[in-house]
C-alpha cells in the first residue's frame, strides 16, 4: 500500500518502489496498491503489479482503494503480508484484518490532533511491526505515541534508481572547478537558501565551483531569486526537475553533494532519512548533510562525509570551503562514502530485517535466518535492532 508509485517524484515513492521490488527479488508475487493522477491503470511494472485507483484527492479513493482490494483478493487469494509504506496507508488494511507491517519515515507521524493521533496509535499497535527508517525516526515516533508502543524496527533505506553505473563514471568525470550538485524537494528545511548564501561568499573569496540544484517545490523562486540577487547565475543553474538520466549523470560527476537539512517547526518537520543522500555516497562523492533529524546516521562525521548544523552560517561555509581547498581529502572521503553505502544502504536488507520480525511473531516458514550476519545492522535509540534473514520464495 504505497503513496505514489512509478512516474511520481518524492522519497515516498522511491521508498515503495524500493521496497516493493526488494520483495519479488526475494521471491514474492507483489502487488501494489496506490492513487496516482495516473490512474485508474492496473499493469506490470518491472517485477511487480501495480493497481493504481487514481484520483488521489477524491473522497471516493479509500472506497475504490477498497474495491481493488477485494478484487485482487478474489483473484489470487488472501496476501501473506500488507506492507502499508506510509502509516496512513496501513488503515485499509487494518481495517480489512489483514496482516501488515507498516512504516514511519519523519514529519508525516508528527502532524495532527487528538484523533490523528489516536489513529496513529492503533495502526502502530495493531501492525505485526512498525518500521522505523533511523533511529532518530524511531525516537522521535515513541516520544510522539508514547513510550509503551511497541519497539520499532530501525531499517535503513536502500538507495533509489539514480545511481546506475553512476561510481564508474565518477572514478574518471570529477571536475575542474568542482561540481556541487543538490537534489530534494526544494522546500524550507532543506535548506538550499542557506547553501546559495554561502556559496556566494565562497565566490567573493575566489573559490571557484559550479553548483547545480535540482528539483521543485515551494521554495523555488526564493532559491531563483537569490542566485539573481547574488549575480551567480554564471556558476549556480536552478535547473528545477530532472530527467532520471541526467540526474544519474550528475550524481556520477559531482564531487560534493549538499544536503545541509534543518529541523523546523519546532522539530515537527524534519529529515527521517534522505534517499539522495545515500545515493551521492555510492557515486563515490562527498557529501555535506546537516546534523538535524535521521540523516546524520548515514555517515561517520569527517570520515565518509560531513555533518554541519544548518541554521550555523559559518559552519556550513567553513564545509564547503574545506572540500573545495581540499581536493585530495575530497577525494578521500567520497571513496570511503562509497564503500559505506554500497555495504549498508540495500533495500534486500530492510525488508529481510521486517520478516525476520514477521516471522519471530507469527512463527511463519517463509524465512530462515542467514548462516552469516552482515555488519553495520542499522539501530538507534529506543529501537530494536536485527540481522537480515534470507527470504525464500512466498508460495
Amino acid at each position: 500500500m504505497a503513496k505514489g508509485y512509478a512516474a511520481e517524484e518524492g522519497g515516498m515513492q522511491t521508498y515503495a518502489e524500493g521496497v516493493a521490488e526488494a520483495y519479488a527479488e526475494a521471491g514474492a508475487e507483489v502487488t501494489v496498491f496506490t492513487q496516482t493522477a495516473l490512474g485508474p491503470r492496473r499493469m506490470r511494472v518491472g517485477p511487480v503489479v501495480l493497481v493504481d485507483v487514481g484520483r488521489p484527492k477524491s473522497p471516493l479513493m479509500p472506497l475504490r482503494l477498497r474495491t481493488a482490494m477485494r478484487r485482487e483478493k478474489a483473484r489470487n487469494g488472501a496476501p501473506f503480508l500488507v506492507h502499508g509504506t506510509t502509516w496512513r496507508t496501513s488503515i485499509l488494511p487494518m481495517l480489512a484484518g489483514l496482516p501488515y507491517v507498516t512504516t514511519f519515515h519523519g514529519r508525516e507521524f508528527m502532524y495532527g490532533g487528538t484523533r490523528t493521533k489516536q489513529l496513529m496509535r492503533m495502526v502502530a499497535r495493531r501492525a505485526r511491526a512498525i518500521v522505523t527508517v533511523s533511529g532518530y525516526s524511531a525516537a522521535k515516533l515513541r516520544a510522539r505515541l508514547g513510550e509503551d508502543l511497541p519497539e520499532p524496527i530501525v531499517a535503513w533505506n536502500g538507495l533509489g534508481d539514480s545511481p546506475v553505473d553512476c561510481a564508474a563514471q565518477g572514478s574518471s568525470a570529477k571536475n575542474d572547478p568542482p561540481l556541487i550538485f543538490s537534489l530534494c524537494r526544494l522546500e524550507p528545511r532543506k535548506n538550499i537558501s542557506a547553501c546559495v548564501r554561502a556559496l556566494a561568499e565562497i565566490r567573493d573569496q575566489g573559490l571557484p565551483f559550479r553548483y547545480i540544484i535540482g528539483g521543485r517545490g515551494p521554495a523555488l523562486a526564493e532559491v531563483q531569486q537569490l542566485v539573481e540577487d547574488f549575480a551567480l547565475g554564471d556558476m549556480v543553474e536552478v535547473a528545477g526537475f530532472m530527467p532520471a538520466e541526467r540526474v544519474a549523470a550528475l550524481y556520477g560527476q559531482a564531487d560534493i553533494f549538499l544536503h545541509p537539512q534543518i529541523e523546523i517547526d519546532d522539530g515537527r518537520d524534519f529529515e527521517g532519512f534522505g534517499i539522495a543522500i545515500a545515493d551521492a555516497m555510492v557515486a563515490e562523492t562527498a557529501v555535506v548533510l546537516g546534523k538535524a533529524g535521521g540523516a546524520i546516521e548515514l555517515i561517520e562525521n569527517d570520515v565518509n562525509g560531513i555533518a554541519v548544523d544548518g541554521t550555523d552560517h559559518g559552519e556550513l561555509r567553513g564545509a564547503l570551503h574545506r572540500l573545495l581547498s581540499n581536493p585530495e581529502e575530497r577525494r578521500t572521503m567520497a571513496s570511503a562514502a562509497r564503500l559505506h553505502a554500497e555495504c549498508t544502504f540495500r533495500w534486500d536488507r530492510h525488508i529481510a530485517l521486517v520478516l525476520r520480525d514477521v516471522a519471530a511473531e507469527s512463527s511463519a516458514s517463509e524465512v530462515d535466518r542467514a548462516p552469516a550476519p552482515l555488519s553495520g545492522t542499522p539501530g538507534g535509540p529506543g529501537a530494536r535492532g536485527h540481522e537480515p534473514a534470507l527470504v525464500r520464495p512466498v508460495e
